[in-house]
């Protein structure tokens, strides 16, 4: 009969622990998106969670792994959407199918407050000022295979011969979408007084477009610029 009790006793702690673990992250997310990596404490986040120092260290080992860990609760999936579509989209290749795989997805996600929403694309935003070592961690593991597999993509498209203005225009794409959603996620004083803010279907749309504009431009030389 001891034996008959242990699974339902295992899952009952599993439960516990992804329980706690949750809090954690949710805790993390949080306070590191208000203040950056530099600017929160192991311990704040315990009293935020309502758990102990030692949890944190045993689930997470320390405030580094903790932040990687946000980022991959909500990076991850993102990625995996964004190959999906990408992949569905090849089978009628455009620029604009392209485009909105890479952007539509993010998108969803960021305006979701279950996803992450606000909070995510605070972390996002403030991620060019954190330590460097964790920009390029979260850059390699998170967002540079499918940018890479985007860049191929507008390559075949848009083939203007030269890696600069190939990675130039992808650059910009994400910055748009980037500053867009930064804006609505950092501003929510602004979202009854900017129309633009009230429809998201059309504020995708719109972003999408924009993308889609700049990207089919070859980029504006100084050479050009002066015969111009």
């Amino acid at each position: 009969r001891l034996f008959e009790t242990m699974p339902a006793v295992r899952k009952s702690q599993a439960d516990r622990s992804a329980e706690t673990s949750g809090k954690i992250l949710r805790a993390a997310q949080k306070l590191f998106a208000r203040s950056g990596f530099d600017g929160v404490t192991m311990r704040a986040i315990a009293s935020e969670a309502g758990v102990n120092l030692a949890s944190i260290v045993y689930y997470f080992e320390n405030k580094e792994g903790l932040y990687l860990s946000v980022f991959r609760h909500y990076a991850e999936p993102l990625m995996e959407e964004r190959m999906k579509l990408l992949k569905e989209a090849d089978r009628e290749p455009s620029l604009r199918a392209y485009a909105r795989a890479f952007i539509e997805p993010a998108f969803r996600i960021l305006l979701d407050e279950s996803l992450g929403g606000p909070d995510h694309m605070r972390l996002l935003w403030r991620l060019p000022q954190e330590p460097e070592c964790l920009v390029e961690k979260i850059y390699d593991e998170f967002y540079a295979p499918v940018i890479r597999e985007m860049t191929e993509r507008v390559r075949q498209i848009c083939p203007w011969g030269d890696e600069l203005s190939l990675s130039w225009h992808v650059h910009i794409m994400s910055s748009i979408f980037h500053a867009t959603l930064g804006k609505y996620a950092t501003r929510p004083d602004l979202h009854d007084k900017e129309p633009w803010m009230k429809d998201q279907d059309r504020i995708l749309k719109m972003i999408v477009d924009t993308a889609v504009l700049l990207i089919s431009r070859p980029a504006l030389s100084p050479d050009k610029e002066g015969n111009a």
